[in-house]
């Protein structure tokens, strides 16, 4: 879990950072400590979520459980997606837990599928570091295989 949190956290950052959020924001406690506590607080709505979705519940499912109130990481997910559509910016550990929460993937496919994915680097806003999907990237990459 732990693998990817951090590959969430520096998803976060590509695209606050594309976005001109500063560096302290994201890796402090607004940015930082939210997604710990949202990942591993025994009271959070987003963790009872995902465990009820790995545990192969359907979001209605989970959503009966805690009284009818939804997780704030369902609606975010989809304003997340768009945000990284308008900014050029690839989320897949994002899009995965979108999909999950949208029906249109099993949690375990959505595992497998990241753990294929290559390692990349991670970014720190300000840093002039970029998503390694940046059109900046793709330029430079471009140029040293020609």
């Amino acid at each position: 879990m732990a693998a990817f949190v951090a590959q969430g956290c520096a998803e976060i950052a590509w695209l606050a950072g594309r976005m001109g959020a500063q560096p302290a924001t994201v890796g402090g406690l607004a940015g930082l400590g939210d997604v710990m506590l949202s990942c591993y607080g025994s009271l959070s709505r987003n963790r009872a979520l995902g465990l009820a979705l790995g545990q192969g519940r359907t979001l209605q499912e989970a959503a009966r459980d805690t009284g009818g109130v939804l997780a704030e990481g369902v609606p975010t997910s989809g304003v997340l997606l768009k945000l990284a559509q308008r900014h050029r910016v690839r989320l897949p550990v994002l899009t995965a837990i979108a999909q999950i929460l949208q029906g249109g993937i099993r949690p375990r496919d959505a595992v497998a599928a990241i753990m294929q994915l290559p390692q990349v680097e991670h970014f720190v806003p300000g840093s002039g570091a970029e998503s390694p999907d940046s059109p900046r990237r793709e330029e430079e990459r471009e140029r040293a295989a020609a």
